[in-house]
């Protein structure tokens, strides 16, 4: 499948069989973030209504089973750094190209750092 039939899936196309009530709740809001565009750790942990746990958010996306379909890559750090990506710090190579290609394609307010060592 190419990209964009993937982000054409709707959510009965697809099923959510493992993880917790949590990390379900974070994985089907990235639905929400339109394709170009990314939001804080911390906006998504206000998002579904658990403001302090940035942290707990951040161990969702790392375990997210389907990371174009429910797309993590739009999640960043506060100071606009990518931060990890499929649960790996040496993979915002990955998320900069999807956050690129989205970019190109889809338009963009995006400002990204890139991360420090």
């Amino acid at each position: 499948m190419t990209y964009d039939q993937l982000n054409a899936l709707k959510e009965e196309e697809y099923l959510l069989t493992k993880g917790t009530r949590f990390q379900r709740q974070v994985w089907l809001e990235l639905r929400k973030i339109p394709r170009g565009q990314t939001i804080t750790y911390q906006e998504m942990a206000q998002r579904v209504g658990s403001p302090k746990s940035q942290q707990a958010v951040g161990q969702a996306l790392a375990r997210n089973p389907l990371p174009i379909i429910l797309p993590c890559h739009r999640v960043t750090r506060k100071d606009g750094s990518l931060g990890g990506f499929m649960g790996q710090d040496n993979r915002q190579d990955i998320k900069m190209e999807i956050l690129s290609y989205e970019q190109e394609h889809f338009g963009s307010t995006l400002t990204l750092f890139a991360d420090q060592p």
